[in-house]
Protein backbone atom coordinates (compact mmCIF):
# COMPACT_ATOMS: atom_id res chain seq x y z
CA UNK A 1 0.00 0.00 0.00
CA UNK A 2 3.16 2.18 -0.21
CA UNK A 3 2.00 3.96 -3.21
CA UNK A 4 -1.49 4.71 -1.79
CA UNK A 5 0.18 6.16 1.24
CA UNK A 6 2.68 8.18 -0.52
CA UNK A 7 -0.15 9.42 -3.00
CA UNK A 8 -2.72 10.10 0.16
CA UNK A 9 0.67 12.31 2.44
CA UNK A 10 1.56 14.30 -0.81
CA UNK A 11 -2.22 15.37 -1.39
CA UNK A 12 -2.18 16.46 2.30
CA UNK A 13 1.37 18.36 1.92
CA UNK A 14 -0.03 20.43 -0.85
CA UNK A 15 -3.46 20.47 1.06
CA UNK A 16 -1.25 22.43 4.31
CA UNK A 17 1.10 24.40 1.84
CA UNK A 18 -2.19 26.50 0.29
CA UNK A 19 -3.28 26.98 3.68
CA UNK A 20 -0.90 28.21 4.42
CA UNK A 21 -0.27 31.19 1.67
CA UNK A 22 -3.52 32.54 3.42
CA UNK A 23 -2.21 34.93 5.95
CA UNK A 24 -0.25 36.21 3.00
CA UNK A 25 -3.07 36.87 1.09
CA UNK A 26 -4.58 38.66 4.51
CA UNK A 27 -1.44 40.72 4.77
CA UNK A 28 -2.00 42.31 1.18
CA UNK A 29 -5.76 43.39 2.27
CA UNK A 30 -4.54 44.69 5.44
CA UNK A 31 -1.93 46.56 3.74
CA UNK A 32 -4.41 47.67 0.90
CA UNK A 33 -7.05 49.49 3.46
CA UNK A 34 -3.98 51.12 5.91
CA UNK A 35 -2.41 52.30 3.01
CA UNK A 36 -5.35 53.74 1.54
CA UNK A 37 -6.52 55.31 4.73
CA UNK A 38 -3.13 56.45 5.69
CA UNK A 39 -2.69 58.74 2.17
CA UNK A 40 -6.90 59.81 2.77
CA UNK A 41 -8.01 57.99 -0.29
CA UNK A 42 -11.09 55.60 -1.34
CA UNK A 43 -9.77 52.03 -0.62
CA UNK A 44 -9.59 50.57 -3.74
CA UNK A 45 -12.52 47.97 -3.55
CA UNK A 46 -11.77 46.33 -6.77
CA UNK A 47 -8.27 45.02 -6.07
CA UNK A 48 -9.41 44.01 -2.09
CA UNK A 49 -12.28 41.81 -3.70
CA UNK A 50 -9.74 40.01 -5.78
CA UNK A 51 -7.53 39.27 -3.52
CA UNK A 52 -10.45 37.85 -1.27
CA UNK A 53 -11.16 35.97 -4.34
CA UNK A 54 -8.12 34.37 -4.75
CA UNK A 55 -8.16 33.82 -0.50
CA UNK A 56 -11.30 31.99 -1.29
CA UNK A 57 -9.75 29.53 -4.28
CA UNK A 58 -7.04 28.98 -2.03
CA UNK A 59 -9.05 27.58 1.32
CA UNK A 60 -11.64 25.83 -1.35
CA UNK A 61 -8.01 23.86 -3.35
CA UNK A 62 -6.75 23.41 0.58
CA UNK A 63 -10.46 21.44 1.57
CA UNK A 64 -10.33 19.31 -1.55
CA UNK A 65 -6.52 18.06 -1.10
CA UNK A 66 -7.59 17.42 2.50
CA UNK A 67 -10.91 15.46 1.36
CA UNK A 68 -9.29 13.27 -0.94
CA UNK A 69 -6.06 12.04 1.27
CA UNK A 70 -8.40 11.27 4.00
CA UNK A 71 -10.78 9.12 1.50
CA UNK A 72 -7.35 7.57 0.05
CA UNK A 73 -6.18 7.20 3.75
CA UNK A 74 -9.82 5.47 4.89
CA UNK A 75 -10.06 2.69 2.08
CA UNK A 76 -6.03 2.06 2.73
CA UNK A 77 -6.33 1.53 6.77
CA UNK A 78 -9.08 -0.44 6.22
CA UNK A 79 -7.50 -2.88 3.68
CA UNK A 80 -4.54 -2.87 6.09
CA UNK A 81 -6.66 -3.58 8.89
CA UNK A 82 -8.95 -6.65 6.59
CA UNK A 83 -5.28 -7.80 6.04
CA UNK A 84 -3.40 -7.98 9.00
CA UNK A 85 -7.17 -10.04 10.57
CA UNK A 86 -6.18 -12.63 7.63
CA UNK A 87 -2.52 -12.87 8.64
CA UNK A 88 -3.48 -13.28 12.28
CA UNK A 89 -5.97 -16.00 11.38
CA UNK A 90 -3.76 -17.77 9.53
CA UNK A 91 -1.34 -17.69 11.86
CA UNK A 92 -3.82 -19.23 14.47
CA UNK A 93 -4.08 -22.31 12.17
CA UNK A 94 -0.35 -22.75 11.90
CA UNK A 95 0.42 -22.61 15.80
CA UNK A 96 0.92 -25.66 17.76
CA UNK A 97 -1.39 -26.62 20.66
CA UNK A 98 1.08 -25.68 23.06
CA UNK A 99 1.16 -22.54 22.70
CA UNK A 100 -2.49 -22.14 23.39
CA UNK A 101 -2.36 -23.70 26.78
CA UNK A 102 0.09 -21.11 27.51
CA UNK A 103 -1.70 -18.28 26.49
CA UNK A 104 -5.72 -16.96 26.92
CA UNK A 105 -8.33 -17.04 24.52
CA UNK A 106 -9.18 -13.74 25.40
CA UNK A 107 -5.86 -12.06 25.10
CA UNK A 108 -5.11 -13.89 21.08
CA UNK A 109 -8.87 -12.47 20.54
CA UNK A 110 -7.61 -8.73 21.61
CA UNK A 111 -4.94 -9.35 19.63
CA UNK A 112 -7.29 -9.66 16.70
CA UNK A 113 -9.98 -6.96 17.91
CA UNK A 114 -8.43 -4.02 19.63
CA UNK A 115 -4.76 -3.82 18.96
CA UNK A 116 -5.65 -4.11 15.10
CA UNK A 117 -8.20 -1.47 15.44
CA UNK A 118 -6.06 0.94 16.99
CA UNK A 119 -3.48 0.21 14.01
CA UNK A 120 -6.31 1.05 11.74
CA UNK A 121 -7.37 4.20 13.48
CA UNK A 122 -3.81 5.70 13.55
CA UNK A 123 -3.41 4.94 9.97
CA UNK A 124 -6.64 6.51 8.96
CA UNK A 125 -6.37 9.57 11.24
CA UNK A 126 -2.79 10.10 12.59
CA UNK A 127 -0.36 9.07 9.87
CA UNK A 128 -1.69 12.61 7.74
CA UNK A 129 -1.79 14.80 10.47
CA UNK A 130 1.29 13.89 11.30
CA UNK A 131 2.92 14.98 8.30
CA UNK A 132 0.39 17.81 7.53
CA UNK A 133 1.79 19.06 10.95
CA UNK A 134 5.70 18.99 9.82
CA UNK A 135 4.83 20.49 6.90
CA UNK A 136 3.19 23.24 8.36
CA UNK A 137 5.78 23.61 11.01
CA UNK A 138 8.33 24.08 8.12
CA UNK A 139 6.07 26.56 6.19
CA UNK A 140 4.72 28.79 8.37
CA UNK A 141 8.45 29.32 9.47
CA UNK A 142 9.62 30.14 6.14
CA UNK A 143 6.45 32.83 6.24
CA UNK A 144 7.45 34.34 8.80
CA UNK A 145 10.97 35.08 8.12
CA UNK A 146 9.78 36.74 4.94
CA UNK A 147 8.06 39.14 7.54
CA UNK A 148 10.31 39.61 10.10
CA UNK A 149 13.29 37.58 11.09
CA UNK A 150 13.42 39.62 14.48
CA UNK A 151 9.48 38.25 15.39
CA UNK A 152 10.34 35.08 13.92
CA UNK A 153 13.65 34.20 16.11
CA UNK A 154 11.71 35.34 19.23
CA UNK A 155 8.89 32.89 18.61
CA UNK A 156 11.50 30.15 17.69
CA UNK A 157 13.05 30.32 21.04
CA UNK A 158 9.43 28.05 22.42
CA UNK A 159 10.17 25.57 20.05
CA UNK A 160 12.71 23.74 21.54
CA UNK A 161 11.40 24.16 24.79
CA UNK A 162 7.95 22.58 23.94
CA UNK A 163 9.72 19.79 21.59
CA UNK A 164 12.35 18.90 24.84
CA UNK A 165 9.15 18.40 27.48
CA UNK A 166 7.52 16.45 24.63
CA UNK A 167 10.05 13.83 23.87
CA UNK A 168 10.41 13.81 28.02
CA UNK A 169 6.84 12.78 28.76
CA UNK A 170 7.14 10.39 25.59
CA UNK A 171 9.80 8.74 26.95
CA UNK A 172 8.14 8.21 30.95
CA UNK A 173 4.69 6.86 29.48
CA UNK A 174 5.49 4.83 26.98
CA UNK A 175 5.74 2.24 29.24
CA UNK A 176 2.45 2.71 31.00
CA UNK A 177 0.78 2.65 27.62
CA UNK A 178 2.33 -1.19 26.48
CA UNK A 179 1.64 -2.05 30.28
CA UNK A 180 -2.09 -1.12 29.54
CA UNK A 181 -2.25 -2.67 26.49
CA UNK A 182 -1.41 -5.72 28.05
CA UNK A 183 -3.29 -5.60 30.57
CA UNK A 184 -6.81 -4.94 28.49
CA UNK A 185 -5.46 -8.38 26.86
CA UNK A 186 -5.34 -9.82 30.46
CA UNK A 187 -8.68 -8.66 31.31
CA UNK A 188 -10.54 -9.90 27.87
CA UNK A 189 -8.65 -13.49 28.52
CA UNK A 190 -10.42 -13.69 31.73
CA UNK A 191 -14.06 -12.24 30.74
CA UNK A 192 -13.22 -14.89 28.46
CA UNK A 193 -12.48 -17.94 30.10
CA UNK A 194 -14.84 -16.90 33.58
CA UNK A 195 -18.10 -16.70 31.15
CA UNK A 196 -17.36 -19.13 28.64
CA UNK A 197 -17.02 -21.69 31.32
CA UNK A 198 -19.31 -19.42 33.63
CA UNK A 199 -20.80 -23.40 34.72
CA UNK A 200 -17.58 -24.77 35.92
CA UNK A 201 -16.58 -21.51 37.95
CA UNK A 202 -20.10 -22.35 40.00
CA UNK A 203 -19.66 -25.94 40.34
CA UNK A 204 -16.24 -25.55 41.92
CA UNK A 205 -17.22 -22.42 43.90
CA UNK A 206 -14.60 -20.43 41.87
CA UNK A 207 -16.41 -16.96 42.14
CA UNK A 208 -14.32 -15.32 44.82
CA UNK A 209 -10.97 -16.20 42.92
CA UNK A 210 -12.67 -15.14 39.80
CA UNK A 211 -13.71 -11.68 40.84
CA UNK A 212 -10.21 -11.46 42.99
CA UNK A 213 -8.29 -11.72 39.82
CA UNK A 214 -10.33 -9.82 37.44
CA UNK A 215 -10.28 -7.33 40.51
CA UNK A 216 -6.14 -7.41 40.27
CA UNK A 217 -5.73 -7.03 36.74
CA UNK A 218 -8.77 -4.34 36.31
CA UNK A 219 -6.59 -2.22 39.01
CA UNK A 220 -3.32 -2.90 36.95
CA UNK A 221 -5.02 -1.69 33.24
CA UNK A 222 -6.43 1.56 35.58
CA UNK A 223 -3.34 2.59 37.06
CA UNK A 224 -1.46 2.28 34.00
CA UNK A 225 -3.96 3.86 31.94
CA UNK A 226 -4.45 6.77 34.26
CA UNK A 227 -0.48 7.15 34.61
CA UNK A 228 -0.05 7.16 30.87
CA UNK A 229 -3.43 9.84 29.95
CA UNK A 230 -1.86 11.73 32.83
CA UNK A 231 1.57 12.42 31.63
CA UNK A 232 0.40 12.97 28.28
CA UNK A 233 -2.34 15.10 29.84
CA UNK A 234 0.74 17.50 30.57
CA UNK A 235 1.46 18.10 26.93
CA UNK A 236 -1.25 20.78 25.77
CA UNK A 237 -0.75 23.05 29.13
CA UNK A 238 2.83 22.95 29.41
CA UNK A 239 3.33 23.25 25.27
CA UNK A 240 0.79 25.96 25.66
CA UNK A 241 2.52 27.87 28.84
CA UNK A 242 5.70 27.82 26.37
CA UNK A 243 3.59 29.11 23.33
CA UNK A 244 2.24 31.80 25.09
CA UNK A 245 5.45 33.37 26.35
CA UNK A 246 6.68 33.45 22.95
CA UNK A 247 3.12 35.42 21.84
CA UNK A 248 4.03 38.09 24.58
CA UNK A 249 7.23 38.84 23.17
CA UNK A 250 5.82 39.06 19.68
CA UNK A 251 3.27 41.59 20.71
CA UNK A 252 5.96 43.42 22.22
CA UNK A 253 8.66 43.48 20.14
CA UNK A 254 5.89 43.68 16.84
CA UNK A 255 4.78 46.75 18.55
CA UNK A 256 8.19 48.13 19.02
CA UNK A 257 8.73 47.55 15.49
CA UNK A 258 5.60 49.10 14.10
CA UNK A 259 6.35 52.55 15.83
CA UNK A 260 9.44 52.42 14.18
CA UNK A 261 8.19 51.90 10.85
CA UNK A 262 10.33 48.70 10.41
CA UNK A 263 6.93 46.13 9.70
CA UNK A 264 3.32 47.78 8.77
CA UNK A 265 0.60 47.02 10.92
CA UNK A 266 -0.57 44.29 7.70
CA UNK A 267 2.88 42.69 8.47
CA UNK A 268 1.78 42.28 12.23
CA UNK A 269 -1.90 41.02 11.38
CA UNK A 270 -0.72 38.09 9.07
CA UNK A 271 2.34 37.68 11.51
CA UNK A 272 0.36 36.90 14.38
CA UNK A 273 -2.08 34.49 12.22
CA UNK A 274 1.00 32.65 11.36
CA UNK A 275 1.77 32.32 14.97
CA UNK A 276 -1.62 30.97 15.90
CA UNK A 277 -1.25 28.44 12.81
CA UNK A 278 2.26 27.67 14.36
CA UNK A 279 1.03 26.31 17.80
CA UNK A 280 -2.07 24.37 16.42
CA UNK A 281 0.49 21.69 14.37
CA UNK A 282 2.66 21.53 17.48
CA UNK A 283 -0.70 20.81 20.00
CA UNK A 284 -1.51 18.66 17.10
CA UNK A 285 2.46 16.37 17.40
CA UNK A 286 1.59 16.43 20.74
CA UNK A 287 -2.03 14.86 21.05
CA UNK A 288 -0.63 12.62 17.98
CA UNK A 289 2.30 11.08 19.92
CA UNK A 290 -0.12 10.10 22.76
CA UNK A 291 -1.95 7.93 20.14
CA UNK A 292 1.07 6.40 18.48
CA UNK A 293 2.02 5.86 21.96
CA UNK A 294 -0.76 3.49 22.56
CA UNK A 295 -0.63 2.28 18.62
CA UNK A 296 3.27 1.41 18.89
CA UNK A 297 2.57 -0.94 21.80
CA UNK A 298 -0.64 -2.69 20.06
CA UNK A 299 1.76 -3.33 16.99
CA UNK A 300 4.22 -4.81 19.23
CA UNK A 301 1.36 -7.15 20.37
CA UNK A 302 0.25 -8.11 16.90
CA UNK A 303 3.55 -8.00 15.38
CA UNK A 304 5.13 -10.50 18.13
CA UNK A 305 2.13 -12.77 17.47
CA UNK A 306 3.02 -12.95 14.34
CA UNK A 307 6.33 -14.66 14.87
CA UNK A 308 5.65 -16.87 17.52
CA UNK A 309 7.07 -20.05 16.23
CA UNK A 310 4.62 -22.76 14.17
CA UNK A 311 4.34 -25.85 14.02
CA UNK A 312 6.18 -28.28 11.65
CA UNK A 313 4.11 -28.86 8.54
Amino acid sequence: YWIGIIVALVFAVLGTVLSIFAPKILQLIGNEIVEALGADVPIDMARVGAIAVWLIVLYVASALLNFIQSIVMSVISVNISRRMRNDLSDKINKLPLSYFDRQSFGDILSRVTNDVDLIGQTLNQSLSQLVSSFTLIVGIIIMMFTISWQLTLVELVSVPVSFLLVMIIVKISQKHFRRQQNALGDINGIVEEIYSSHNVVKVFNGQEKAEREFEEINKVMASSALKGQFLSGMMMPLMNFAGNLGYVGICVLGGFLSLNGTITVGDIQAFIQYVRQFTQPINQIANISNVLQQTAAAAERVFAFLEEEEEET
